[in-house]
């Protein structure tokens, strides 16, 4: 929480003479990286699981929430204290990536009046592995933004993120968001937050797996 609160911070004392109007966000596992990261649960009733894909996460945890009479949208904290023990441990670093070239080249591309953000949902010590790897591949982490959620909902800090950027005329300068992002889960919750009240253009690029590899799907609000 402390390192997300302290990249809010940045975002809001960027310069107010920058011009901005495009907020390009990344997620990270199985967007920008693979990596071979699992999440190792041992339930109450002594039952054990190892979760090796952002499905098998989303649906263990889903699940076990619903079991639990838990309405969070990450439940995690909330299974905890009822006996689960989590370990996410493995999200603490980047281990074994292999990269997502068809979302890194895009990375790699920063348009006039655009800037880059990578949010993801790994606690804030993963922070500097990922800005780490990005440099390893040859993308200069300066002209990259990274926010950890900790699995807070995507949605409501791109809204938030959206207002606190009001100008006097009331209006925010940011006109569109490009959405780069791999899980269901999060891509609804973010079009939930942004599509309604029709807070900017959303373009949401979902990140597809394939037998031939990879490839973005393109979703509108």
């Amino acid at each position: 929480m402390k390192l997300l609160l302290e990249n809010w911070r940045q975002y809001l004392n960027e310069s107010e003479e920058e011009v901005v109007d495009t907020l390009r966000i990344f997620d990270f596992d199985e967007t920008i990286a693979h990596t071979r990261s699992e999440t190792r649960v041992k339930a109450p009733d002594g039952s054990e699981a190892t979760l090796t894909s952002q499905q098998e996460f989303e649906g263990y945890m889903s699940a076990a929430a619903a079991k639990e009479g838990l309405t969070d949208f990450d439940p995690i904290d909330g299974l905890m204290a009822k006996g689960y023990d989590i370990d996410l441990s493995d999200f603490s670093e980047v281990k074994d990536p292999e990269e997502i070239t068809v979302v890194t080249d895009e990375l790699r591309h920063v348009p006039v009046n655009a800037k880059n953000y990578i949010i993801t949902a790994r606690r804030g010590s993963s922070l500097g592995p990922i800005l780490n790897y990005l440099e390893e591949l040859g993308i200069d982490p300066n002209t990259v933004r990274p926010i950890a959620t900790a699995g807070e909902s995507k949605g409501a800090v791109i809204a938030n993120m959206i207002k606190q950027k009001i100008m006097a005329d009331g209006e925010s300068n940011i006109k569109r968001v490009e959405y780069y992002e791999d899980s269901d889960k999060n891509i609804q919750d973010v079009m939930n937050h942004l599509c309604p009240e029709k807070l900017v253009e959303l373009v949401v690029y979902k990140v597809i797996k394939s037998e031939e590899g990879y490839s973005l799907q393109h979703i509108g609000c």
